[in-house]
């Protein structure tokens, strides 16, 4: 017989829990665990921090009858309601009452078969969940209408961890909207997204070019966004100083969007790009890219370079990897003729030298002398010479010369 509480909503008895909780599971043993879950839950148990369910195929009224007993409960923290047939209909009749649960932390409603109107059912938990952090709508139909029924939910700000793979997402303009700025927004999964596009870059970088961003993972895989959506990505990220992780995998990318992102993390066009080039980011997995012999040089650089970011870590100075990107690409005359051609820097000789004053040169070239040796001196003062307007140390008869015989002989020997 079903209890009439003051707030006019009726409850299960315990015998009508176990008939409508459990009656489409596949077994006794889950039939068993949904009802002594769900029970624990209804009571409002203190050490019931965590309700999965999975699979599950509950009537209108069971998920009606679910949410007034999530509303009601304030020690719950995580919910995960997977593949469990959320249709619209169904999200309409759950979040009806669990709406007022403020305690939530992580929701997961991944791969139900709800669309733009169940997240407009799901749009009034958001706004007042401050306690949630982590959302999971991912394998759902939501498209663009639905996705502005999430943001209009996340208006409090409070999210970090956002999962929209395979919701049918193209239209990403809403994200430039200063409305629906996610401030606390850290990691980001966007993948399995096909129309999203380099259209939708467009957007997505407005959002990590944003001052104060703290995104530090970004999944952006198969997303059909080639070399023009690379580009946009690489650019948002240039004075980025949070996000670490990034994710390209199966995007049709080529020459252009590698060299956006080599540029990104070491621009070799003079010596002060270098050292400001991005020292953060420290992953980017570019699976299922094509692959050339050309491809292969590029992601060889790309690599080799976020090695060298990898190594800021807790407790390692920012310009330290930046003075190890201008000794290892600026110093070294092979890595320099090599990096200047992929990205299409003239004149990589002299490049270096355009912000080097004569004021710093004597310092300068001991540096050089220090890190990569005689061959190296030697042809750097040689291209010096036009860069700097030293004419004199071919020509001059003084100890320039000796200087540059005696460098001369050295490179003979190595």
């Amino acid at each position: 017989m079903r209890r009439r509480r003051q707030d006019n909503e009726y409850e299960f008895s315990d015998d009508e829990d176990r008939e409508a909780f459990t009656s489409a599971s596949r077994n006794e043993a889950t039939r068993q665990l949904n009802t002594y879950k769900i029970s624990r839950v209804k009571r409002n148990h203190r050490d019931e921090k965590y309700l999965s369910l999975a699979n599950e195929v509950f009537s209108y009224l069971a998920w009606q009858k679910l949410g007034y007993y999530i509303a009601r409960n304030d020690q719950l923290e995580c919910l995960s309601l997977r593949r469990c047939n959320l249709s619209d209909e169904n999200m309409s009749a759950f979040f009806h009452g669990a709406a007022r649960n403020r305690q939530i932390k992580v929701l997961t409603l991944y791969g139900n078969s709800f669309g733009a109107d169940g997240m407009k059912s799901l749009m009034p938990f958001l706004q007042h969940s401050y306690n949630l952090t982590s959302l999971n709508v991912s394998g759902n139909n939501i498209e663009t209408d639905g996705f502005w029924w999430l943001l209009q939910g996340l208006g409090n700000g409070c999210i970090e961890k956002l999962n929209l793979r395979h919701c049918g997402l193209s239209n990403m303009s809403m994200l430039e909207k200063q409305q629906f700025y996610l401030p606390n927004l850290q990691v980001l999964y966007l993948s399995d997204n096909n129309n999203i596009g380099a259209d939708g870059c467009s957007s997505i970088a407005s959002l990590l070019r944003r001052s104060g961003s703290k995104m530090k993972k970004f999944y952006l895989n198969r997303c059909n966004i080639g070399d023009e959506g690379v580009q946009l990505i690489a650019e948002s990220l240039v004075n980025n100083k949070s996000l670490c992780y990034l994710e390209l995998e199966t995007n049709n990318i080529g020459k252009r969007g590698l060299t956006a992102l080599l540029k990104l993390l070491n621009n070799v066009e003079t010596i002060q790009a270098t050292y400001n080039s991005n020292h953060v980011l420290k992953w980017i997995s570019l699976k299922g890219n094509p692959q050339g012999h050309e491809s292969i040089n590029y992601t060889h650089y790309i690599e080799s370079t976020l090695k060298l970011n990898q190594q800021l870590g807790d407790g390692v100075e920012y310009h330290r990897v930046g003075r190890a990107k201008v000794i290892q690409s600026q110093l070294q005359s092979q890595n320099r003729m090599i990096l200047s051609s992929l990205l299409g820097v003239d004149d990589y000789y002299m490049r270096p030298f355009s912000t080097v004053t004569s004021d710093i040169v004597s310092d300068y070239l001991a540096l050089v002398g220090r890190e990569s040796g005689f061959s190296d001196l030697y042809r750097l003062i040689l291209g010096m010479n036009s860069e700097l307007g030293f004419g004199h140390l071919r020509n001059g008869k003084g100890r320039e010369e000796h200087l540059i015989d005696a460098l001369a002989d050295e490179t003979r020997c190595v």
